[in-house]
């Protein structure tokens, strides 16, 4: 195997000229840099990673946790892989199936120096056991109002659920029905709070939250179609927390015979790709974003050259799943 010392005899340079082209510092002239480049390239000489690291006292790796691994978290850590790539870092991506050991296995590898940070987007284990890896090094969560201590790229789903239900309402939808995530979930718990809030601003029974948790299948959708098919006073607006979940219940609604919008109609959340292909109005609030935000959050931590946080806003997309406002 090439060293540092084999690039400098063969390119007639010195072993320091050599190391500052490899690690991209200090001047070096532009024809010396092409003469080591191409002794870099003839001798298929490889950077020894280990011995990077115990130099610089980095890895260049960020570590992305999730405790799944669905459309909303890929979209969050493609645009976050291409903002670390964009910085010269790569990633290793850890799904833990909300196993709490599984997550702290992958925290211990920051704790060991193989991990520079972490992006972590759903988590498992209670804020109190991830604080204490802080010390180690840096780390962004996706969803935390709860701790000071690691920062958050969170947007309040409150105000997008109001967006969602106002519109709604504009539309001449009044038996508006909410469906939610993961009910242990930051989101559901401030979308509960918007959907009973909008109930008693506009003097309407809420339909009961409860019976509408944790909506994140098929079967789950199935379940929701059947009881409004149950229903003698059918609701004519349902609002969804994902637009995978819409989709599903576009599908299922069609297939009973129902015609959306006209019966009911349907919202759904994230502003996805699948969005588009169904023509579903649904709220973007900046998935892309959050991803790229966080990790510019752990380049700022780690004193490297970052650009500002992109501002994040909902934004309602009107497509053909809801009736138009000049009904």
């Amino acid at each position: 195997m090439a060293t540092i010392q084999d690039i400098a005899e063969h390119a007639g340079v010195s072993s320091a000229t050599v190391s500052r082209v490899i690690n991209s510092s200090g001047y070096v002239g532009e024809e010396t840099r092409k003469t080591v480049e191409e002794a870099i390239k003839q001798l298929n000489y490889r950077p020894n990673k280990h011995a990077q690291m115990l130099r610089t006292g980095e890895t260049k790796n960020f570590g992305i946790i999730s405790t799944q691994f669905n459309d909303t978290a890929v979209a969050r850590i493609n645009s976050f892989i291409s903002t670390a790539y964009s910085a010269g870092y790569t990633t290793t991506l850890f799904i833990t199936n909300g196993d709490k050991k599984r997550e702290c296995e992958a925290f211990d590898l920051l704790k060991a120096k193989e991990l520079d940070g972490i992006f972590l987007i759903y988590r498992a284990n209670e804020w109190e056991v991830l604080e204490s890896y802080l010390k180690d090094g840096p780390i962004v969560t996706l969803h935390n109002v709860d701790t000071h201590p690691i920062p958050s790229v969170f947007i309040d789903h409150y105000e997008g659920t109001q967006l969602a239900l106002d519109y709604a309402w504009d539309t001449g939808c009044r038996r508006i029905l909410n469906i939610y995530g993961t009910a242990s979930g930051l989101n559901t718990e401030r979308r509960i709070m918007a959907y009973n809030d909008f109930c008693s601003l506009k003097g309407i029974t809420p339909y009961a939250s409860d019976s509408f948790l944790h909506i994140v299948s098929d079967h789950d959708v199935d379940r929701v179609v059947q009881w409004i098919e149950e229903q003698v006073v059918k609701p004519d607006a349902l609002i969804t927390h994902s637009d995978n979940i819409a989709a599903l219940a576009v599908s299922r609604l069609e297939k009973k015979g129902y015609k959306v919008p006209e019966d009911i109609s349907v919202i759904g959340f994230d502003n996805l790709f699948i969005s588009d292909v169904m023509n579903m109005t649904t709220v973007d609030y900046g998935i892309k974003e959050q991803g790229s935000n966080a990790c510019q959050l752990l380049l700022k931590q780690l004193g490297k050259e970052s650009d500002d946080l992109v501002p994040l806003t909902f934004t309602l997309i009107k497509r053909g799943t809801t009736k138009n406002t000049d009904r």
